[in-house]
């Protein structure tokens, strides 16, 4: 029973191992830590007459490395801040959360602020006398190595401050961030379990919610395990992307189960106070539209951003519809669940842009395109169903002949 006691724990683990803290407090820890064991290794060095002069040196190579390191760290702070608030204001604050899982960016601020501190360390240890002539040489090395460090970052960090933060970078982060759960869905459009709604009948056992807040994962296999051991069926009623509030139901059960059993289904649910990409493709194509959205709004008036959108939403479109050798498996046969209403995810996708751009031919030129597109490699009723739509709003606003001739292709 243990198993399904700790499910969970892996994908909360996984979202805080994305956050910039995780990263900075590794390599200051690190960089404290070979600071104060270098005493302690120093006697067992060999002797080498060069580095031993050499290292009467550290102590202006570590003075140097704490001054700009703070500045440095203070100016790339500065920087994503900055492309927080331009992505905030230009693009949508959905995309802020992506900015701040920048592996670039993370090991930059981490290498700078670890670095820092090693510094500190360092210097405080050779005012206190800590350091013998041996263990001197260690820091001397050590700080060798973390200046290759440092330069190694600055050059990597400038390099990646030509895209990081602009929208073209927004747009593929967001694109490459819903791609994973589109491959997903291709590949198990029910997440694994059964695919089929309203596959048990009411007035069975529920198994409802502790909390409320966004599902943002659902651990199928997990589901399927505890149903194994208590020997029953399992209908999930709240798949990804839906908000649950406290006592709604989760689970359909066909039969009553103990009170563990139900604490461990309940745990293969994992809540919060917003949605993640990571099962949720609806949110990413969502995110995208209101990319494109604030790009058309009359304050920003920028079609040629919801242009790229409409390219990076329909190659989401395209993953998801790619043919697979594991199309349609099913690997958690006691689990029902509803399959991806791809319908919807048109709707949210292509339904906003239509609206927004319905007065700009070239937008609506290109959201009819990749509707052509759509149609012919995913759901051709519903694809053409939005067409229609973008069609009759384009129609009542465009007032040419020839600009609703282009529309039509």
């Amino acid at each position: 029973m243990t198993s399904w006691l700790d499910t969970g724990w892996v994908m909360r683990l996984r979202e805080q191992l994305r956050k910039m803290w995780v990263r900075v407090i590794l390599y200051s820890l690190a960089g404290i830590v070979l600071a104060l064991a270098a005493p302690f290794v120093g006697p067992w060095l060999p002797y080498i007459p060069k580095i031993d002069l050499a290292s009467g040196s550290v102590g202006s190579l570590l003075n140097i490395i704490a001054s700009s390191m703070l500045a440095v760290t203070t100016f790339s702070m500065s920087i994503i801040v900055g492309a927080y608030g331009s992505a905030t204001s230009n693009a949508t604050p959905r995309a802020t959360r992506l900015l701040e899982e920048d592996h670039t960016a993370q090991t930059a601020v981490s290498i700078f602020i670890g670095s820092f501190l090693f510094s500190i360390v360092g210097i405080i240890g050779l005012s206190a006398g800590l350091y013998p002539d041996k263990a001197r040489v260690l820091l001397f090395v050590a700080t060798l190595g973390d200046i290759a460090l440092i330069a190694w970052a600055l050059v990597r960090w400038v390099n990646h401050l030509n895209e990081f933060g602009r929208m073209s970078d927004i747009i593929e982060r967001i694109e490459d961030a819903a791609k994973p759960s589109a491959r997903k869905y291709r590949d198990r459009p029910a997440l694994g379990a059964r695919p089929q709604a309203d596959a048990l009948p009411d007035g069975l056992p529920l198994v409802s919610s502790d909390q409320s807040g966004y599902v943002r994962y659902v651990d199928v296999e997990d589901l399927q395990a505890i149903a194994s051991h208590a020997g029953i069926k399992v209908e999930i009623l709240r798949m990804p992307g839906k908000y649950v509030h406290r006592g709604e139901a989760l689970l359909r059960l066909t039969g009553p189960v103990a009170e563990d059993v139900t604490i461990g289904l309940r745990r293969a649910f994992s809540l919060g106070e917003s949605r993640s990409f990571d099962q949720d493709l609806t949110y990413g194509m969502t995110v995208l539209s209101e990319v494109a959205s604030k790009a058309l709004s009359p304050g920003i008036n920028d079609p040629g951003t919801a242009i790229e959108v409409l390219r990076a939403g329909t190659r989401v479109l395209e993953t998801l519809h790619e043919r697979s050798d594991k199309q349609d498996e099913v690997t958690c046969d006691l689990i029902f669940a509803p399959p991806l209403n791809v319908a919807n995810v048109y709707s949210v996708f292509f339904a906003p842009i239509a609206r927004d751009g319905a007065g700009l031919v070239e937008v609506q030129e290109t959201l009819q395109d990749c509707l052509g597109a759509v149609a012919r490699f995913g759901d051709r009723e519903a694809a053409e169903r939005e067409a229609k739509r973008a069609r009759s709003r384009a129609g009542a606003e465009l007032s040419e002949d020839w600009e609703l001739a282009r529309v039509d292709g």
